[in-house]
């Protein structure tokens, strides 16, 4: 009886000592492929796609055009009255006295009169409306006038002279011009006197820069000249000239 039941309590006990071994076995395992699972990490081999969301929106209406401008208003034209003729009319009763009707005046007829000649305060020979008076005063301005009767002999602008030259030196050209290059000209007016020394040195025409007037004036200040008798009398010359101021060109 006893070996019996013995076995079997001794397989219960053995159970019951076994089942919380095995129950950790098990969780252990369970915690084990869990923790492999979490574990695992698979990085991405290619990055992901980027989704963007578009909304296409209409353009919105053009605006509405200017409304045009109000239109010009007619311009009014005064109506002149219209001339009724004058007619004349039989009387329907006979008056002791007829009326006598006037014509209406002729109209005015203007006639310009034309001279030949000239008018009045006009230039002798020319013709109404200034025309041929106006090309004679500028042919006449064009023509040179005459010398003044001074006593003096006047020669022509850069026209030779007619007395011998005892010294006569040129300009020097001044550094200033020819470090900057400058070209000019100028025109003068000198007197010789009866000593045939120049007295005086006028400058008619002005060169752009001054530089070029001073050693002009001191150049011709120094000339000196023979003596011009004319009839038995020594006179003064007075001559205008044209000084150019040209740099050579290097070779």
């Amino acid at each position: 009886m006893f070996e019996t039941t013995r076995p079997q309590t001794r397989n219960r006990r053995l159970f019951y000592e076994m089942l919380p071994v095995s129950l950790a076995a098990h969780a252990a395992i369970a915690g084990a492929i869990f923790l492999a699972m979490l574990w695992e990490v698979k990085f991405p081999e290619m990055s992901p796609k980027l989704y963007l969301a578009f909304q296409i929106d209409t353009s919105p209406p053009p605006p509405p055009p200017p409304p045009p401008p109000p239109a010009a208003k007619p311009q009014q034209v005064a109506q002149q009255p219209v001339p009724v003729p004058r007619e004349i009319v039989a009387p329907t009763i006979i008056p002791d006295e007829i009326p006598v009707v006037e014509a209406d005046p002729p109209p005015a007829v203007v006639v310009e009169e034309t001279t030949q000649g000239g008018v009045e305060g006009g230039v002798e020979g020319g013709v109404i409306g200034g025309i041929v008076g106006g090309v004679l005063e500028s042919v006449l301005a064009e023509v040179p006038k005459p010398p003044p009767d001074d006593g003096r002999v006047h020669i022509e602008r850069d026209k030779p002279l007619m007395v011998p030259i005892v010294s006569k030196l040129y300009p020097i050209y001044p550094n200033e011009a020819i470090k900057n290059g400058w070209e000019d000209s100028l025109v003068v007016r000198y007197v010789i006197g009866k000593d045939g020394r120049v007295k005086e040195v006028t400058i008619v025409q002005p060169p752009f820069q001054k530089v070029f007037e001073k050693p002009t004036i001191a150049a011709i200040r120094s000339w000196r000249f023979r003596p011009f008798r004319e009839d038995g009398e020594t006179k003064e010359i007075v001559h205008e000239l044209t000084v150019n101021f040209r740099l050579t060109p290097k070779t």
